[in-house]
């Protein structure tokens, strides 16, 4: 079995196959050792049948006044009695009188000459061997030549195994049945202790992935799941990895609450720093504006660090209005719940955008039915403004920007594609990250970029219970580039997708 099939198996499964493998293989080796333990008693009986045939019969008194004279004529005078049927008996007598006999159930019969050719073969030497004789299977025979007072007599049995080798066989097919009911009564017996076994594991598996589940990425973090106390006081292996987890789940939840306090602070500050800043920007900005009225009386380098302080002081505050968002989406992502009609929402963006990148080309298509979802119609045109201020500063003058919208499967679907330079790959994973600015690849407008823009596009999809997406090509001496995001907002009723209508 191979390591990745072993992995895609569970430990009841694993332990279970195991048992019932050593369960067999023991039972195998036990009936294999018993039949051969069987063979042989029963090999060692036949052969102690065939040499009392040989011994008794040589040792029989045989002077002219014994009663039992050996006489081949009358039989072989050997003695066959208890061999099992199909024995065979061969005497021959020193005058060359030759007497051989079959024993059957209904009597006995004369063997041929390639049967006795067997017999002839034989070593006289009183051991028992095994022999194959043709027509009549496997033999164990044996062979003697014994010298008395009418000569040398000499003399040979051979008995069939087929008895053995069928009682043999009878033994071996029993025990091939009782293997069988053996590994089904292990499989059976080591599914249900194996299983109450690894109960306590189950119960730990089942709680990590309880936590698993568990949204710890951000917010309040509070993991109340734990493996039973019960478990966790055992001393049992499992016990001990079952109060070790609860430890380590009681350091994450500390180390996640401290975490979130140090978020929070964070986030405090910022929305209070951005707060504050808003009134001494305001009024840096008014100043500079009201000089506006006599910079014909002053020198050009005054005029020039005044239109610089404006100019700052309108990024500024740009970027201290979208922290301000962004720490207002932190501490409360619940938005405002009116019903938006995205198509609207897009064509005045679009419009806007056209006015403010006039050296692009604009195009939008929006669907001739209204896409309706519920949300904070401010934060939605916040989205939309970003997005195409975003394809508006970072790709060249003649860059194509396509804006469509489309309802499919209870989602509202918003997407922003421009045939660019695209995003370097680099950027792609981090791009919705804060304070993300794009590096030299793509060009940069007077304008300039905060790194707060795709945050907020992020953060606002997040709150209106959606996700946005971005897909990117950097350009090549060969292919053009391109870059599509892509923003799902959930739609307030199902609607029916329209095809939808380019404008220029």
């Amino acid at each position: 079995m191979s390591s990745s099939r072993r992995a895609n198996q569970t430990l009841k499964r694993q332990l279970v196959v195991r048992i019932t493998l050593i369960v067999t293989v023991v039972c195998i080796l036990l009936s294999a050792c018993s039949a051969l333990l069987v063979s042989r008693i029963l090999t060692t009986k036949l052969d102690q049948q065939l040499l009392y045939a040989i011994n008794a019969t040589e040792n029989r008194p045989q002077g002219p006044d014994a009663q039992n004279r050996f006489d081949p004529t009358d039989g072989g005078g050997l003695r066959l009695g208890g061999l099992p049927v199909g024995s065979i008996s061969l005497a021959i007598s020193s005058s060359g009188v030759v007497r051989s006999s079959i024993i059957w159930e209904y009597g006995s019969t004369i063997p041929d000459a390639g049967q006795l050719e067997v017999l002839l073969d034989l070593p006289r030497d009183g051991i028992v061997r095994s022999v194959r004789i043709e027509g009549l299977g496997r033999y164990q025979a044996v062979a003697v030549t014994s010298t008395g007072s009418t000569g040398t007599t000499t003399m040979a049995v051979a008995a069939p195994t087929a008895a053995n080798d069928a009682i043999v066989a009878s033994m071996l097919w029993i025990e091939l049945g009782l293997i069988i009911l053996a590994a089904a009564a292990a499989a059976g017996i080591s599914t249900v202790v194996v299983k109450n076994s690894l109960r306590p594991l189950t119960r730990l598996a089942d709680t990590a992935t309880q936590v698993a589940a568990l949204p710890l990425e951000s917010g309040e973090v509070a993991i109340d799941v734990r493996v039973p106390r019960s478990q966790a006081a055992e001393q049992s292996e499992v016990g001990r990895v079952s109060a070790a987890f609860n430890s380590m789940l009681d350091n994450v939840e500390t180390s996640l609450q401290a975490r979130q306090a140090s978020e929070t602070k964070v986030r405090q500050f910022v929305a209070d720093a951005s707060h504050e800043l808003r009134n001494p920007l305001a009024s840096i900005r008014g100043y500079a504006e009201l000089t506006r009225r006599g910079r014909e009386e002053l020198p050009a380098d005054t005029v020039f660090a005044l239109g610089r302080i404006e100019s700052e002081s309108q990024r500024m505050s740009r970027l201290v209005e979208q922290m301000l968002l962004l720490a207002r989406l932190d501490n409360d992502p619940a938005a405002a719940r009116d019903q938006v009609d995205l198509s609207e929402v897009t064509l005045n963006a679009v419009s806007d955008a056209r006015a403010a990148g006039p050296d692009h080309h604009w195009r939008v298509q929006v669907p001739d039915e209204p896409v309706m979802i519920s949300g904070d119609a401010g934060q939605v045109q916040q989205v939309m403004v970003n997005l195409l201020g975003n394809a508006r500063k970072h790709t060249p003058a003649g860059t194509t920007v396509t804006t469509s919208v489309s309802a499919d499967d209870g989602w509202a679907r918003i997407e922003v594609a421009d045939n660019g330079p695209g995003i370097p790959p680099a950027l792609t994973g981090q791009i919705f990250e804060r304070f993300t600015k794009a590096d030299a690849a793509r060009a940069h407008d007077a304008e300039g970029s905060t790194g707060l823009g795709l945050a907020i596009v992020a953060a606002v999809a997040t709150a209106h219970g959606g996700r946005v997406e971005v897909e990117s090509r950097p350009a090549t001496e060969t292919e053009p580039g391109y870059s599509r995001f892509i923003v799902r907002l959930p739609l307030t009723t199902t609607a029916e997708p329209s095809d939808s209508q380019p404008t220029a």
